[in-house]
């Protein structure tokens, strides 16, 4: 059965979300309604659609508009910053390059192939570049020649990829001139941006701890509120489920949520990001002064998120 979809998420999340907001059971809300508990179980299973009456109903219970319960909302402008999807993946390149840089100063240039198999970025234009170009270097073609050919491959590129493309040229340019990390890290943040410079600078206090010295900064972390438990079964999912729910959530969300919940909940998240989202996230919690408001939206969109492996869980 085709359900109704909501920003990529049934409706029925965003229902199950609502109501756990509310601290409601599906018989108290089913009572509200007038309607068996078993149809709002369905509705929360997405095995059934709620009539345009009934949406009315719900709409008017929970002081939403139907569009906003169903998803159509006005589109809003993204914040963007170093969690904007395209410069986040160019930070991650941005990291396996990097490497590259360090393998070749401390193992000489042909070790940099040793990297491949371990890039975090997954771009598959340095998983070609690099081979390419060293094939060429040790058929002692020139190098300007060599990143000139390198620079016809980035024109053939995806659109989407081309900005990688041409970062990894410029910076594979730059390890072979033997420059040092210090400017191959200022050449990579100037493709990203200033925000990425600047959350970089702030990190350098930060790398100092291991992940567990930051998990365990979580420990007894309290809630922001009495009202802000909306996450609290998630400390019983699977480190699997929670990846998925990471996968689809965005990093403005997740940091809001995760100050209003517990210290086990936020342990719970922050163990499956990786060693460089941890970092940030964790950072921008420490920073982040915004409302209770914010802190249950952002909440009740992990709910949305997570909605079927909550369930799952619970039997």
């Amino acid at each position: 059965m085709e359900s109704i979809q909501y920003h990529g998420v049934a409706i029925g999340g965003k229902l199950f979300s609502l109501r756990v907001a509310k601290r409601m059971s599906q018989e108290q809300l089913a009572a509200v309604l007038s309607i068996s508990p078993a149809a709002v179980s369905k509705w929360e299973r997405n095995l059934a659609k709620p009539s345009i009456e009934m949406l009315w109903a719900l709409a008017d219970f929970f002081e939403c508009s139907i569009d906003e319960l169903v998803g159509r909302t006005p589109g809003q402008v993204e914040e963007v910053g170093i969690y904007d999807a395209q410069k986040f993946r160019l930070a991650l390149i941005g990291e396996d390059l990097l490497k590259c840089s360090e393998v070749s100063r401390s193992k000489g240039l042909l070790a940099m192939e040793t990297c491949i198999p371990d890039l975090k970025g997954e771009s598959r234009f340095l998983a070609f570049a690099i081979p390419f170009v060293l094939y060429l270097f040790m058929k002692q073609m020139e190098v300007p020649a060599v990143f000139q050919l390198l620079e016809n491959y980035v024109t053939t590129l995806p659109e989407a990829e081309r900005p990688e493309g041409r970062m990894i040229t410029a910076v594979l340019k730059q390890i072979f001139a033997g420059q040092s990390p210090e400017v191959i890290q200022e050449l990579i943040s100037s493709y990203i941006g200033i925000d990425y410079r600047e959350k970089k600078t702030n990190m350098s206090e930060l790398l100092k701890y291991t992940r567990q010295d930051i998990l365990d900064q979580y420990k007894d972390k309290k809630l922001y509120s009495d009202h802000t438990d909306l996450l609290e079964a998630f400390a019983q999912v699977g480190n699997f489920e929670i990846q998925l729910i990471l996968r689809d959530t965005d990093n403005t969300t997740l940091t809001a949520a995760l100050t209003g919940a517990s210290g086990r909940v936020v342990q719970t998240f922050l163990a499956n990001l990786s060693d460089r989202m941890l970092y940030f996230i964790h950072e921008d919690m420490k920073q982040w002064n915004g409302t209770e408001e914010e802190i249950l939206t952002a909440q009740k969109k992990l709910l949305e998120l997570g909605t079927f492996y909550l369930k799952k869980s619970d039997r």
